[in-house]
């Protein structure tokens, strides 16, 4: 079976510079500590979804907090944050953004137990929607993170630290959207949106053909990513041959690390749920074509 070699380096759609995905998997392994191995959070009001936020959005905090601007000394000694060049800060924020937990069978965001989510839908569509959009799923091309998707808890606390101006909302120190709103009203908005969908519904183009040769060690149907065949070739020694082959398609690293392309790639837990169109160039490295 042929295997793909890969020098990782890939350049994610919407973004003008590579990521380096090995410095990448390295960063997070620190950040998986608290924030989990595929960045999808923990319950609780420290350990946020970091996983498919936007690249911008997570670069800009992850500044804050090297600077000093926002602070979690926990966090900021754990990641040695303020040691991370602008090229460290880019690549985990890329590689964290580039991550899909939609089909790695991790635990769903629990419903927050508290509030009306009627009463919490009025609220959201009145004022939150013109940014978070109504699916709650943000706009990754302006930086505006989802709020679907995320832990409640934690969302109540950051709200908090907007009402008490230890955190800006949407940047701005004379914000004042939350001013108003007391802890009932609050825990209405959050009850809405942990039932709103953590993910945009599948596109025609992402319902992918599952290919299931090489396929018997994966486990079950959902963990087995699909993949639309090449219709080019191009990969040149890969196969321990001259011939040039041109590769291109759909990829997806399953939870069990392996990339499927058929061939089928193992060791590659640390960047599952990575996923998106793929080239294999000649010389055996792996990029998202914009």
């Amino acid at each position: 079976m042929m295997r793909v070699v890969l020098m990782l380096f890939i350049l994610l759609p919407g973004l003008s510079q590579a990521l380096n995905i090995e410095n990448g998997k390295r960063i997070n392994r620190t950040c998986a500590l608290c924030h989990g191995d595929y960045g999808q959070g923990t319950p609780g009001t420290l350990s946020p979804r970091l996983a498919g936020l936007p690249a911008s959005y997570l670069a800009k905090e992850l500044r804050y907090y090297r600077s000093g601007k926002r602070t979690y000394a926990p966090m900021v000694i754990a990641s040695s944050i303020r040691k991370m060049s602008d090229e460290d800060i880019d690549d985990i924020s890329q590689y964290l953004a580039g991550v899909n937990l939609r089909n790695l069978n991790l635990p769903k965001i629990p419903k927050y137990q508290n509030g009306n989510k009627k009463q919490g839908e009025i609220v959201f569509k009145q004022e939150c929607k013109s940014c978070h959009k109504r699916t709650g799923l943000g706009k990754a091309k302006k930086g505006i993170p989802p709020v679907a998707g995320q832990y409640g808890s934690y969302i109540f606390g950051q709200i908090k630290k907007f009402q008490t101006k230890h955190r800006d909302h949407d940047d701005d120190p004379d914000d004042d959207t939350f001013a108003e709103y007391d802890d009932d009203e609050l825990d209405n908005i959050i009850a809405y949106l942990t039932n709103l969908p953590a993910h945009a519904p599948l596109t025609a183009a992402e319902e992918f053909t599952i290919d299931a040769v090489g396929m018997s060690s994966m486990v079950g149907s959902e963990s087995m990513a699909g993949m639309v065949s090449g219709q080019e070739s191009s990969l040149q020694g890969m196969s321990g041959s001259d011939e040039k082959v041109f590769i291109t398609g759909r990829f997806r690293v399953t939870p069990l690390g392996e990339i499927v392309l058929i061939p089928l790639n193992q060791d590659m837990r640390s960047i599952a749920g990575l996923s998106g169109d793929f080239k294999i160039t000649p010389t055996g490295i792996l990029f998202i074509p914009n």
